[in-house]
């Protein structure tokens, strides 16, 4: 750490144009000095969801949220809504925030998208933390979500907040059936988010038919996972990284950042560098 450089603990939202598929929200803050962490949020979420995980980390590291396309203040336009327009589409992102390599934290779809970056542009990817990741195969509730897409009402909201959520999670509900509603409220991104689900379930959730080779991975990887997700569950040991480090959180459902946020955070500082 630069000790002449003052880390800002300030949450600065923040809007750029210089995206060519339209706006990219953000949130920066933390030591400028310091590596860069950048957090890719989960389907039908946004970057405040990190917002529990981040102060933590602000002494020593750069972090930037990013709201991801479809999602918070970032364009609606999600392409073919494929893994590839988004790894190319956070390519770019990247360049825009003058990062030329980051740690990449993802949750669900982010995790998806971090895996898919790291397999791509592997030479921007210094660590991946995956947490409740998509991408690696096994069961995935797709009915859970279409039903919330397709009737977007506040019980259904309330329904999907009560399936995300573990035990230990149950405090966040009201605040989630908020989020949730208005993520699907405009649309534009209502349409968006429905493109995106409907790849998942057409495509599946592997990353490769085959199943995924950690081979290619070339960086350390470490992965969180709650013990009550009902949305992603564990999956099986054979599609987990060999010889990587897993943190089961303890009464957690499929959003162990806003339910354990002191446990992931501490997760994340012991790993990262």
């Amino acid at each position: 750490m630069n000790a002449h450089v003052k880390p800002s603990r300030r949450i600065a939202l923040s809007l750029s144009h210089d995206h060519s598929h339209g706006p990219l929200g953000y949130l920066e803050m933390g030591n400028p000095a310091g590596p860069t962490v950048a957090f890719l949020h989960g389907f039908g979420a946004d970057l405040l969801t990190w917002s529990l995980c981040l102060a933590p980390l602000a002494r020593d590291y750069r972090l930037i949220a990013l709201d991801l396309p479809g999602h918070g203040r970032t364009c609606a336009d999600v392409g073919e809504a494929t893994l590839d327009f988004m790894t190319q589409w956070l390519d770019e992102a990247l360049d825009v925030l003058r990062v030329r390599t980051a740690h990449l934290v993802g949750h669900s779809m982010g995790a998806k998208i971090a895996l898919g970056f790291a397999l791509s542009h592997g030479e921007r990817v210094e660590t991946l933390s995956l947490i409740s990741p998509a991408g690696l195969g096994g069961d995935f509730h797709h009915d859970t979500l279409s039903a919330f897409l397709d009737a977007n009402t506040p019980d259904a909201a309330e329904a999907l907040a009560r399936h995300l959520l573990g035990p230990r999670g149950q405090s966040v509900g009201p605040a989630l059936t908020r989020s949730l509603l208005e993520a699907n409220g405009d649309p534009a991104r209502a349409k968006a988010l429905k493109k995106l689900l409907g790849q998942a379930r057409t495509y599946g959730l592997s990353l490769s038919p085959e199943g995924f080779d950690w081979s290619r991975i070339r960086c350390p990887v470490s992965i969180q996972w709650g013990d009550h997700d009902r949305l992603i569950p564990l999956p099986e040991a054979h599609r987990l990284p060999p010889h990587t480090p897993m943190q089961v959180i303890a009464g957690a459902g499929h959003l162990p950042h806003m339910e354990a946020p002191n446990a992931v955070a501490t997760v994340l500082k012991d790993f990262l560098p």
